[in-house]
């Protein structure tokens, strides 16, 4: 069995979310060979700008793992231009280890385009059902009583995008696919409660602190991998390690 590492560099619940997704890949593509772990932004090496110190942790991963997946949000073009302007910034360092030669093969990086979020909201009857789930009436094959409600069903896809790459801050800080998961989260608060308070919308919104939960929720099947190349190609780089 092939071991591979994936290191989501930016933060420790996008660790937990993207293994969570990655698990849900490998079982949808029959990768039944393959052992999956995640590392979180913890575990960059303290001073990530000095020359090689990036590229010394993952030499050692690989002694351990047949590869290194690194997982950031590539963001809008304009954030990722500002990005590659800074000589020691986490593309800039990721490139320098992918372009050497000794890692051919053995490293590569998986970009969340526009952001991590935009893998989540493949599944929008997913992200319906994790909020729902602490209802009683949803708390067992909540899929299915969605799907079979018309007027939720509808609910739930006027929000569903055929392609949430698409879902792009049209400027630096600008709104993304996390502003609108953010938003869907409060809409679905407020379709399951009408008369719930706003603080209450505020305090159980999405946030990235729950994206690992939200992550089990979400269903990767063909027709939601269908809409984000971005994790599709995660996928593919998995599937040459079965």
């Amino acid at each position: 069995m092939s071991t591979v590492r994936i290191w989501a560099m930016e933060s420790e619940h996008d660790a937990k979310t993207v293994r969570c997704l990655a698990c849900k890949l490998a079982t949808h593509l029959s990768l039944n060979n393959l052992s999956i772990r995640s590392l979180g932004k913890r575990a960059l090496p303290r001073r990530t700008g000095r020359a090689d110190t990036l590229k010394l942790a993952t030499q050692n991963y690989l002694k351990q793992d047949a590869c290194v997946i690194f997982v950031i949000d590539q963001d809008s073009p304009m954030s990722l231009h500002q990005r590659r302007q800074e000589p020691n910034s986490l593309i800039n360092q990721i490139k320098a280890i992918i372009n050497d030669s000794k890692f051919d093969g053995k490293v590569f990086l998986a970009q969340a385009v526009q952001e991590l979020e935009a893998w989540l909201l493949i599944d929008c009857l997913g992200i319906f059902c994790y909020f729902a789930s602490n209802r009683r009436h949803y708390r067992e094959n909540c899929r299915d009583k969605v799907s079979t409600n018309q007027p939720l069903r509808q609910f739930v896809q006027r929000s569903q995008k055929g392609n949430t790459e698409n879902i792009v801050e049209a400027e630096i800080g600008g709104k993304g696919a996390k502003e609108y998961l953010t938003e869907f989260s409060e809409k679905i608060l407020r379709e399951l409660n009408p008369d719930i308070p706003e603080r209450n919308v505020h305090r159980e919104r999405y946030k990235e602190s729950i994206a690992p939960e939200v992550a089990e929720h979400v269903v990767i099947d063909r027709d939601t991998l269908h809409r984000n190349n971005s994790l599709r190609k995660l996928g593919e780089v998995l599937a040459q390690f079965n």
